[in-house]
């Protein structure tokens, strides 16, 4: 009975020791992260232009671990907390597991994302369970919204969301970057536009 008890305490404290801690789900997607700023040839800032202006291959990493490049600033008008409906299209390429899953929601097959400014938590929360096919579970994120406070309607991005980004305490990425747990997957959003109504 003893060693049935040693062996099955063995048995559990190798499996428990196989599971990778959160540090270190994090270093291995930081390792990706690298590679695509290699890939791309991406330009790290150490502050945020005063002009607001970046060149193609410049990003400024924000607190909640984004990266963000601004290519067109919009129109001036600015989005208002619980007010401004927002409509964005995206594309680009998110690193999974197994392979790249690259993805285009400016085809006309796809609705834009849409969320109320300041509640996109919600939206992320009400697609969580859905299918793993719906763009929303698989590219909506905290991460879209957090960038508004840098721009305004009709603007255009680039965008590099780490599926361990947190935005007050929550999950900046998308449900899919977060792998139930098991991995955190990237995604480099090479255009990103926002269109606000009322």
């Amino acid at each position: 009975m003893v060693l049935i008890g040693c062996v099955l305490n063995f048995m559990f404290t190798v499996s428990c020791n196989d599971t990778p801690t959160y540090e270190e789900l994090k270093a291995a997607e930081q390792k990706i992260i690298r590679r695509i700023l290699d890939e791309k040839g991406v330009i790290i800032l150490k502050e945020y232009p005063k002009d607001g202006v970046f060149k193609e291959k410049e990003f400024f990493q924000l607190g909640t671990g984004i990266y963000l490049n601004v290519v067109d600033s919009g129109n001036g008008n600015r989005a208002t907390a619980y007010q401004t409906d927002v409509l964005v299209r995206a594309s680009g390429e998110a690193y999974l597991r197994d392979g790249i899953d690259t993805f285009n929601t400016f085809i006309n097959v796809y609705e834009p994302f849409e969320f109320r400014y300041g509640n996109a938590y919600g939206v992320v929360q009400d697609h969580s369970k859905t299918s793993t096919n719906d763009p929303y579970y698989r590219y909506f994120g905290m991460g879209m919204e957090s960038i508004l406070s840098y721009i305004g309607d009709s603007s255009i991005v680039k965008l590099i969301v780490p599926g361990h980004s947190e935005i007050n305490g929550a999950a900046g990425g998308s449900t899919m970057q977060n792998g139930n747990g098991s991995y955190f997957a990237p995604i480099y959003y090479d255009r990103v536009r926002y269109i606000f109504y009322k």
